[in-house]
């Protein structure tokens, strides 16, 4: 009997700190030189909802498909363009915001007359936290560097099942004589599930953390003297994280619009697949949709992509969720769309524009100027 008693026991303990709770640390985070394959789906048939979660689950994600695929890379401070590292390279002035690695991220869209592109944006990684400090771009043109004002704590550490945390943050950018833009945010994080996490790329032992986001932008245009405040929709993240991995394992998207949650997309960590057809250009990235120009008096010309023949929907919506406008319903084919936005009847305010097919929507907000 003794002799069985020794393997009955190492199987025991062996297997329980497979499935034991994990912390995440500094060291989880991403580091120059990382290329993080990822694939992004709209599709959720098959796998379990978001809500699911607790204390030591098991969650099943193996039948997620990609729509498309993507490499996040990180960068080294100093291999990013000069002008850009004015507040994140200078650990003399600028402690708070001496950065340890940098990403290059998508262009926003545009604001009236105030264009960004050529983003890149900044992380501080260090043993309590995981900040966003700011970022680099050429706003109309010019590289700048541009701070946050108030830091956006990513996460706290360490993160165990049981930790939240909230962090207000706030950056802006003014161009003289054009533009202001400025943004406010919240965010919260509950860690509110540990467990095994089954995707595609493997299986492993995760923590799980719901985020939440409140943010509100603030515009004033001087060529036309107009300002307004713009909430946006609430950003809701679901984040599986794993010891060694530097980004989620799993993150599925949401947003709160007119007090109805909705699904945008999920993106994992992958391998090399073969990319499918469907609308997923629509879906995976904002900036094959666009929204010019926005501020819009009369019009505004919607721009965007499908990957393959789709039904869609086009339609306008007020702030309090009446539909204001049937832009566009109907099947469409591969390859560039454009419609037209009329607004010349349209009272002054925030507007938002669905834009949906059978695999999933996206939400542009628009500002419609007085006439």
């Amino acid at each position: 009997m003794k002799k069985y008693l020794l393997p009955c026991l190492v199987c025991f303990f062996f297997g329980n700190i497979a499935f034991a709770q994990i912390t995440i640390t500094q060291s989880d985070m991403p580091q120059p030189g990382d290329t993080i394959r990822l694939s992004t789906t709209t599709d959720t048939v098959g796998v379990p909802s978001p809500s699911f979660t607790g204390a030591g689950v098991t969650w099943d994600f193996s039948k997620l498909v990609p729509k498309s695929q993507t490499i996040d890379t990180f960068l080294n401070v100093t291999s990013t363009p000069l002008a850009y590292q004015l507040f994140f390279n200078d650990v003399f002035f600028y402690p708070a915001y001496a950065l340890t690695v940098a990403q290059a991220a998508p262009n926003p869209p545009a604001l009236g007359p105030v264009t960004i592109t050529n983003v890149i944006n900044y992380y501080k990684d260090q043993a309590s936290s995981y900040e966003s400090v700011g970022y680099g771009a050429n706003i109309n043109i010019i590289p700048t560097s541009t701070k946050d004002d108030a830091i956006d704590v990513v996460y706290n550490f360490p993160m165990n099942y049981g930790s939240a945390d909230s962090c207000n943050s706030s950056n802006h950018v003014t161009i003289p004589t054009i533009a202001y833009y400025g943004q406010k945010q919240k965010r919260v994080n509950h860690v509110d599930g540990w467990g095994t996490l089954i995707t595609p790329y493997g299986t492993f032992p995760a923590l799980r953390v719901k985020t939440e986001i409140f943010a509100t932008d603030s515009v004033y245009i001087d060529t036309v003297h107009f300002g307004f405040n713009a909430p946006q929709p609430e950003q809701i993240q679901y984040k599986w994280l794993t010891n060694g991995e530097h980004l989620p394992l799993l993150q599925i998207n949401e947003q709160v619009i007119f007090n109805a949650t909705i699904y945008t997309n999920t993106v994992y960590r992958d391998r090399i697949t073969t990319k499918p057809s469907g609308i997923a250009s629509i879906q995976t990235n904002a900036n094959s949709v666009g929204l010019f120009p926005n501020p819009a008096n009369p019009s505004s010309l919607l721009t965007y992509i499908l990957s393959d023949n789709s039904d869609v929907r086009i339609s306008l919506y007020s702030a309090d969720g009446r539909c204001v406008q049937k832009v566009f319903e109907g099947t469409q084919g591969a390859g560039s769309h454009q419609q037209n936005i009329n607004t010349s009847e349209l009272t002054a305010g925030i507007y938002l524009l669905k834009l949906s097919s059978p695999s999933g929507q996206i939400v542009k907000r628009l500002v419609v100027l007085q006439h």
